[in-house]
C-alpha cells in the first residue's frame, strides 16, 4: 500500500511538473488586458526619416516613440536624418536602416518614393508616409506623380505593393482648405487690413496652395486686401526651405502697409524671427502702420508669449502623436502578421486622416499643450492616442485589427480627446 501511495504521488508530480511547463509555453510576458499577450507578439525594429529631431516635431516624435511606445510594445526605433527634397541623402537613410535589419520605416516625406520603395519591397520591409499623401497619378492620362516622386512605371506599380502603407492628409482630405478659411477669420477678426501669406516651394507643400485659397477667399469677403507674390499674381508667396528668413523679408518689403501674414512655412520658427529682425513685428510698444501681426503654421516655446502680447493671431501644428500613432499600428501589426492593407474586411485606404488643432487663446493652447505635446505636458496617459487604444485596435493584442478603427481613432480632435481623458 505504501509503495502504491509513493507511485500515485510520483505520477502526479509528473503531471504537475507537464502542466506546469504546458502554461509556460503557451504565453510569455504580461497580459495586455485584451486578449493577447506580450510574449506571443513579434519583436519589431522601425526606422525613422526626418529633416532633423531639434525642433517640435522631431522632439516629439522622438520622445512618443522611445519613451513611450518602445516602452509598452516590444519595438526599437532607429533615426535618420534626410532633408526633404534630398534625393540622394534619402535613399542613402533607407538603405542604411535596411541594412540594420529594420522590418518597417515611416518616412516624413514623400520623397523619391518610387526608388525607396524598390528598395524596401525587395527587402520585405514596409514603408509609410508620416506627413505626406499617398497618390498615385500614372494611372491619370498616363502621367505621374506631378513632382515625378514615383520614378518609372515600374516603379509607381510599387504603389500598390503589400509593403507600401500609404500616407496621412495631415491638413484633412480637403487638404486644408477649411483650415485656410479659419485662419482667414482669425485674421480679419483681428482687424488686419492687408494680409499677405508665404509657404514653402509648391512641390514640396502642395497643400499651401488649397489653405491659401480658403484664406484668401475669406480676406476678400470680408473686404480685406491681399498682398499678392510678384511672381504669381496670388497667395501664397513662396519661399525656399533655405531661405525662408530672406524671402520673407523681400516679401514684406514689397507691402510696407502689409499689417498681417500667414506664415506657412514653419511659421513661428523661420517666417516670425524674419519679421522681427525688420524691425516690424507687432507689439504693444511697436504698433504702429507697417507692423505686421502673425498667424503661424507652426508651434514653439514662444508661442503663448506672442499670444498672449497679441502679435500672435492664431498658431497650430499637426497633431503628431497621431501620426506617429497610425503609423507606427499599420507597421507594427503588418511585422506581426496582420497586413491591414490586405486583410480582407479591414477597409483600408492609402491616406489617413489626422486632426490639425490650432489655438487663438490660451485655453486653447492649454488644451493643446496637455492632450498632445507630449514633451510639454509629460503625461502619456493624457496624450491623444494611448497605447492601451492602440491596443484595443491591434490584431496581435486581440483587437479588430481594421483599418477603419484605426483610423476612428487617430482622426479625433482635442475637443473630443479632452472628454475622454
Amino acid at each position: 500500500m505504501k509503495k502504491m501511495k509513493r507511485t500515485i504521488a510520483a505520477l502526479l508530480a509528473c503531471v504537475m511538473l507537464v502542466m506546469t511547463a504546458l502554461a509556460g509555453c503557451s504565453g510569455t510576458g504580461a497580459e495586455d488586458g485584451n486578449g493577447g499577450s506580450d510574449g506571443n507578439v513579434k519583436e519589431v525594429k522601425i526606422g525613422v526619416i526626418l529633416y532633423n529631431y531639434t525642433d517640435i516635431q522631431g522632439k516629439e516624435i522622438k520622445n512618443y516613440c522611445d519613451n513611450y511606445l518602445a516602452k509598452n510594445f516590444p519595438v526599437t526605433f532607429e533615426y535618420q536624418t534626410a532633408s526633404s527634397g534630398d534625393n540622394e541623402a534619402h535613399l542613402a537613410a533607407v538603405d542604411s536602416l535596411i541594412s540594420t535589419g529594420c522590418d518597417a520605416i515611416m518616412s516624413g516625406y514623400d520623397t523619391v518614393i518610387g526608388e525607396a520603395m524598390e528598395k524596401c519591397d525587395a527587402a520585405g520591409v514596409y514603408y509609410g508616409l508620416l506627413f505626406s499623401e499617398a497618390k498615385n497619378e500614372s494611372d491619370r492620362d498616363g502621367n505621374y506623380n506631378e513632382y515625378g516622386n514615383w520614378g518609372t512605371r515600374e516603379q509607381s506599380d510599387l504603389y500598390y505593393s503589400d509593403y507600401f502603407m500609404g500616407g496621412l492628409y495631415q491638413f484633412g482630405a480637403d487638404h486644408g482648405y477649411e483650415l485656410g478659411k479659419k485662419y482667414g477669420k482669425a485674421v480679419v477678426e483681428a482687424g488686419v487690413k492687408k494680409a499677405g501669406a508665404i509657404s514653402f516651394p509648391v512641390y514640396a507643400f502642395a497643400d499651401g496652395v488649397v489653405i491659401a485659397q480658403g484664406f484668401s477667399e475669406e480676406l476678400e469677403a470680408a473686404g480685406v486686401e491681399s498682398c499678392p507674390d510678384t511672381k504669381s499674381g496670388s497667395l501664397p508667396a513662396e519661399a525656399g526651405f533655405a531661405t525662408v528668413g530672406d524671402d520673407t523679408k523681400a516679401y514684406i518689403a514689397n507691402y510696407p502697409d502689409m499689417d498681417g501674414i500667414f506664415g506657412m512655412s514653419s511659421g513661428m520658427d523661420m517666417v516670425l524671427p524674419a519679421v522681427n529682425e525688420t524691425g516690424r513685428l507687432w507689439s504693444e510698444t511697436n504698433s504702429g502702420a507697417g507692423n505686421i501681426k502673425m498667424a503661424t503654421l507652426g508651434y514653439n516655446d514662444s508661442s503663448r508669449k506672442y499670444l498672449e502680447d497679441g502679435t500672435l493671431i492664431i498658431g497650430g501644428t499637426n497633431n503628431y502623436v497621431q501620426s506617429v500613432a497610425y503609423m507606427f499600428t499599420l507597421l507594427f501589426e503588418a511585422a506581426n502578421g496582420n497586413n491591414m492593407k490586405t486583410a480582407e474586411g479591414s477597409g483600408f485606404e492609402y491616406n489617413g486622416t489626422i486632426d490639425y488643432p490650432t489655438f487663438s487663446n490660451t485655453e486653447e493652447l492649454d488644451d493643446m499643450e496637455t492632450y498632445m505635446l507630449t514633451t510639454v505636458n509629460n503625461d502619456f496617459e493624457k496624450c491623444s492616442v494611448t497605447a492601451d487604444e492602440l491596443k484595443s485596435v491591434m490584431k496581435c493584442y486581440g483587437g479588430s485589427g481594421t483599418w477603419k478603427e484605426l483610423s476612428d481613432l487617430v482622426s479625433r480632435s482635442i475637443a473630443e480627446i479632452k472628454e475622454i481623458r
